[in-house]
């Protein structure tokens, strides 16, 4: 008797278990459904516009703007990346570095608006995704 009780109540437990660990998974799906999305709406937003709030004037140069625009949206592509494929802290900053590294080849051409301008759309990333920090990544690359 005390054989087929043990063997009930393991059963039980161990369906619980599966149950609860269902119920996680589905909800980190959820979550993280709820932030890809949001950095769906941020690829699709026009960059680089002028914009009174941040004080910023925009650029002039479309084909400037255009790369730029580029570059920070393959850098949402890699946030939805690493969403959606198991996300951590590091792997996150992971990509702000690569990201980051992606404007140095126009940093000369850009005026200290449009650097703070880029600086502010990571921000925008790192809120999305709910990033503490960005592992200095932003000030190292924002005040060389």
């Amino acid at each position: 008797m005390k054989k087929l009780l043990f063997f009930f109540i393991s059963i039980f437990t161990l369906g619980s278990f599966a149950i609860n660990s269902k119920k996680n998974n589905i909800q980190n799906k959820g979550v993280e459904n709820i932030i890809t999305g949001k950095l769906e709406l941020f690829i699709k937003e026009k960059k680089f516009q002028p914009d009174e709030a941040l004080l910023y004037p925009g650029i002039n140069s479309k084909t400037l703007k255009a790369k730029l625009t580029e570059l920070i949206n393959e850098s949402a592509k890699d946030f939805i990346q690493v969403t959606t494929s198991g996300s951590s802290d590091e792997n996150y900053q992971a990509k702000i570095k690569t990201g980051l590294e992606r404007f140095n080849a126009y940093y000369s051409e850009l005026s200290s608006e449009d650097l703070d301008r880029i600086y502010h759309y990571f921000e925008q990333l790192i809120d999305i995704v709910g990033l503490k920090n960005s592992g200095s990544h932003l000030k190292k690359w924002r005040y060389n």
